[in-house]
């Protein structure tokens, strides 16, 4: 990105290539007596790093030294915003100045345009995660197994053992405040029986997997993300792609299989427990025998509810391991990065789950 320099005074120095020692002398920096102003021309800067804004500061508190000052033309506002420093400085320093007449102001369509274009740029690296996971979780897996024996099974207690006791006891208590919501209806219209059929059709089909998945975006999502994140900031992935070790099948591959093969059974799981907590109810404030509950619950339940209540949840953790993966391999930064992915995969990935539940409601 090309920068240009000028001193406001007789003598304009158009920087050269690469801002090396003679760019510096020429321009007086170091053991130089120009006290005049130095403008640095940001009109064609796309965007600035870290390394940036250290040059850039660096170069202010030299031209204090000489008495002069350093003027920035052509800020565009996002570059304006990463230049925090220029609010943290004392007061009693001299102060970043910039030319607003000069800055680049974008309009309406300009921060539009921008929005799509980084939307799309984020769907296509999305989707490369997708691909790159479902490749190597299934047929990779014939050419190359870098992942380390036994992880499957540490996967598999991580992701789905653990979840065990909230997946329940959360299933359970939505099963009790459900039933007890529609029991009090139901009971003024003499119509309790019709309890069982509801709560047991509602948990099958929809409250059991979409429970245990938004239950496992909030714990497992995350958890993944954080893991990734911090394997990034601490360079392990290219530790890993150093030694020749595929890094996408070598962490989401076994995390892959083991929440397709766990969530089905923790969504199994959740659904007892809400038709069970539907049982409390039925019995105990309807005055319902457990012999009618049994009879009527046979009635309705059919091995295609349950079909289709294992297929929702296994795309579901699809969903949740594929959002968790690609938030955590996309940080850049430091602490502050691995949080703010963080909770982006835990939000995205629950809006996307029942955006998805919405879908499946319509063609299931």
């Amino acid at each position: 990105m090309p920068l240009s320099f000028s001193k406001q005074k007789d003598l304009t120095i158009k920087a050269a290539p690469a801002l090396d020692s003679a760019w510096v002398t020429q321009c007086g920096l170091i053991g130089g007596s120009h006290s005049g102003r130095l403008v640095l021309d940001l009109s064609k800067t796309e965007r600035i790093d870290s390394a940036g804004i250290c040059f850039i500061e660096l170069v202010r508190r030299l031209r204090k030294e000489q008495g002069g000052e350093l003027v920035l033309t052509g800020v565009s506002d996002k570059i304006s915003a990463q230049l925090s420093f220029k609010k943290s400085m004392p007061p009693q320093a001299a102060q970043l100045i910039i030319d607003e007449a000069s800055a680049q102001k974008e309009n309406f369509l300009q921060k539009l345009g921008g929005s799509v274009f980084e939307g799309g740029k984020s769907c296509a690296e999305a989707l490369s995660v997708l691909v790159e996971m479902l490749y190597w979780s299934t047929i990779g897996f014939f050419k190359r197994q870098d992942f380390k024996k036994g992880g499957l099974y540490e996967q598999m207690y991580l992701l789905g053992y653990k979840a065990v006791g909230i997946v329940t006891l959360l299933s359970f208590l939505i099963g009790i405040v459900l039933s007890l919501q529609s029991a009090m209806q139901l009971r003024l219209l003499g119509m309790g029986v019709f309890l069982i059929p509801l709560i047991a059709i509602t948990m099958i089909h929809q409250m059991g997997p979409l429970l245990t998945a938004i239950i496992l975006a909030g714990r497992t999502g995350s958890a993944t993300t954080a893991e990734i994140a911090t394997m990034v900031v601490g360079e392990e992935i290219d530790a890993l792609r150093t030694m020749g070790i595929n890094p996408m099948q070598y962490i989401m591959a076994p995390k892959f299989w083991a929440i397709s093969l766990t969530m089905p059974l923790l969504s199994i799981i959740a659904t007892a427990a809400g038709i069970f907590g539907g049982y409390i109810i039925a019995v105990f404030y309807l005055d319902l025998s457990t012999s009618l509950f049994m009879s009527e619950l046979a009635k309705v339940v059919k091995v295609k509810h349950i079909l289709t209540g294992c297929f929702k949840s296994m795309v579901f953790s699809w969903l949740i391991i594929w959002i968790g993966c690609y938030f955590g391999f996309r940080v850049r930064g430091g602490a502050e990065s691995v949080g703010r992915e963080t909770t982006s995969s835990v939000v995205v990935g629950i809006f996307i789950i029942i955006v998805a539940n919405a879908i499946f409601s319509f063609i299931l």
